[in-house]
């Protein structure tokens, strides 16, 4: 029995040990769902604010879709500028082509038709994004390539920019 309870002879809460276990389990509770909303709640980059790292064009030079890095977020942000329809049944897909003889090509995602697409990248791809490359589109089946390599012709191009 704790002290006030000694005094008064009534049972206070406090003096139970399930009021103390059960006091920690919802402090815990509480910190991991304070931490996960942190961790999820974070807002998106402001791609507005961010450089432009590559402008994929066509044959004639006009530009199709721009590409937004941000680098701490592990995201780009695809903005379509003038794409051509894509066929019936098909997707196009944008590639990283690592300068040569430093890889293979690695998938960065579908592109958007028409407004702005954010696009998770993992941190190798991030990394890969801020130096020198190309960028390629290839038209691919609906839902993108099946393996992990180009499936079909790469219709489109865009440079990098080196950001190191």
């Amino acid at each position: 029995m704790g002290l006030t309870s000694r005094f008064s002879g009534i049972a206070l809460p406090w003096d139970k040990v399930a009021f103390w276990r059960s006091l920690a389990a919802g402090i815990a509770v509480s910190a991991a769902a304070l931490l996960v909303a942190a961790l999820i709640g974070r807002a998106p980059p402001d791609f507005s604010a961010r450089p432009t790292v590559a402008v994929v064009q066509d044959s004639g030079q006009r530009p199709l879709w721009a590409i937004r890095l941000a680098a701490d977020a592990h995201l780009i942000a695809v903005d379509s500028l003038h794409p051509p329809p894509v066929p019936s049944g098909h997707d196009y897909q944008l590639w990283l082509e690592p300068p040569l003889g430093a890889g293979t090509p690695r998938p960065l995602g579908l592109l958007p038709q028409s407004g702005r697409k954010e696009i998770p990248e993992t941190p190798a791809n991030t990394r890969m994004l801020s130096g020198p490359g190309m960028l390629a589109v290839t038209l691919e089946p609906l839902g993108g390539s099946i393996g992990t390599a180009p499936s079909g012709p790469t219709l489109f191009r865009g440079s990098l920019t080196d950001r190191r």
